[in-house]
């Protein structure tokens, strides 16, 4: 055997691998150098917007993907946003394409996009808009924040009120629920016929965080408004009979609601049912007891009427306040002196609110002396509560002997009755 010759070939082999280790080794070295490098053209070409400027209203947060191409704005609830200002801040070399001018206002009440281009390259961005709740909390001089009631979900806070109104000693309560927490659930509780005390709602369903009396009643009866889940259990239909020449007869008033819409905004409207559709109006009918009573509510009278199909609603009144205007229409929703709600007068009350922040209020006081030196409250007392909160729009629920809110199932106010009156409805926090 050639021992020279044979290790000559081993040599060989040895090194052609060795030459072929070393050149993929600097091939990826340089790949490596390349794609770590933070001025790589490929980088630099993708990157069309370097940031983007709210200018009114106020948001809380925005966000550019220059990668999946969208840039994502946060505004508090309630913020306007149908002409968005805003001002987008261009890569070197990008120039508006749609809209042309780079600080312009933007409708993203709908689906809302914007274009650019670089070169003969154009590039969508698309807007989306993420909608968060500013943190409701009254004023430290008015309101004493209660924690006695056990744990509460994060998203729920109990209030009581700490001063007087109009020289009155007040025991009065509110419970906020912030309404865009994914877990937080408002509810309609309680059927046409059946009477239950607010422990008995508690109890059989599920035990809620809150439960707050709901509207009126009669015989067992529910009068007004009630829809859960989209499904109308008691219809919005109101008749009341006054003397009208000195003869019984009967008015037919479009009186205060107020629900949850399918985007889990709420609202307080004027109502009336005709023709299995239920109408809301800007303004309500103009009755008067010893007047002539105004025609039925239908479609087309009072004017501007528009249907509502509402997730949950109650049915109850007078109407507090609608779009941040106290109203003050008791007598047209025929809520007299007659009716035994009686308006102007010191008693016990419950009501419910919407706040633009996207919270909701239940309110409940005591009255009627249960606590020494404490008439209760008039409509316009709540009212001015409410608007001092900074809410939109409420209505009066039942009160008197039925006003009740329980906190995990505990009393807030003593019952005028000295014990809870058995009522057919009832509002639910979860």
């Amino acid at each position: 055997m050639n021992y020279e010759n044979k290790t000559q070939q081993n040599k060989s082999t040895i090194r052609i691998p060795l030459v072929q280790n070393i050149f993929w080794i600097v091939a990826f070295l340089s790949l490596s150098v390349s794609c770590g490098s933070s001025n790589s053209p490929q980088e630099s070409d993708s990157k069309f917007i370097e940031s983007v400027e709210v200018i009114s209203p106020k948001a809380t947060k925005v966000k550019v993907d220059n990668f999946a191409h969208y840039i994502e704005i946060e505004f508090e609830t309630g913020a306007n946003l149908s002409s968005v200002r805003l001002k987008v801040n261009l890569s070197t070399g990008v120039s508006m394409e749609s809209p042309v001018e780079s600080t312009s206002n933007y409708d993203l009440t709908k689906n809302a996009s914007l274009k650019v281009k670089r070169g003969g390259t154009s590039q969508t961005y698309r807007i989306n808009v993420k909608m968060v709740s500013a943190p409701l909390v009254p004023s430290a001089q008015k309101w004493e924040k209660k924690d006695e009631y056990g744990t509460l979900p994060s998203y729920i806070s109990v209030y009581k009120y700490k001063q007087t109104i109009s020289g009155k000693k007040v025991e009065a309560y509110i419970a906020i629920a912030e309404m865009n927490n994914k877990s937080v659930r408002f509810k309609v509780l309680g059927e046409k016929t059946g009477y239950k005390t607010p422990t008995q709602f508690y109890e059989e369903n599920s035990m809620p965080a809150v439960v707050l009396n709901g509207g009126y009643f009669w015989s067992g009866n529910s009068l007004g408004l009630l829809i859960r889940d989209s499904k109308t259990i008691s219809r919005q239909q109101p008749v009341t009979n006054r003397d009208y020449n000195g003869v019984p007869t009967p008015y037919y008033p479009t009186q205060g609601v107020f629900g949850m819409n399918k985007d889990k905004t709420f609202s307080a409207h004027y109502a009336y049912e005709s023709q299995n559709v239920l109408y809301v109006y800007p303004k309500a009918s103009p009755n008067k007891a010893g007047q002539t009573p105004q025609p039925v509510p239908t479609k087309d009278f009072p004017a501007n009427a528009t249907p509502w199909t509402p997730d949950q609603a109650i049915g109850a009144g007078p109407l507090l306040i609608k779009d941040g205007v106290y109203m003050n229409n008791w007598e047209a929703e025929l809520f007299d002196n007659a009716s035994g709600v009686q308006p102007t007068y010191n008693h016990p009350r419950s009501a419910v609110a919407y706040h633009p922040s996207g919270h909701v209020v239940f309110f409940v006081c005591e009255g009627r002396n249960k606590t020494p030196s404490t008439p209760g409250l008039s409509m316009k007392d709540m009212a001015d509560l409410f608007l001092d909160l900074g809410c939109t729009d409420a209505i009066n629920l039942d009160g008197g002997g039925s006003s009740c809110m329980l906190i995990r199932g505990q009393e807030t106010i003593i019952p005028s009755d000295g014990k809870q009156r058995t009522v057919t409805s009832a509002l639910a926090l979860y």
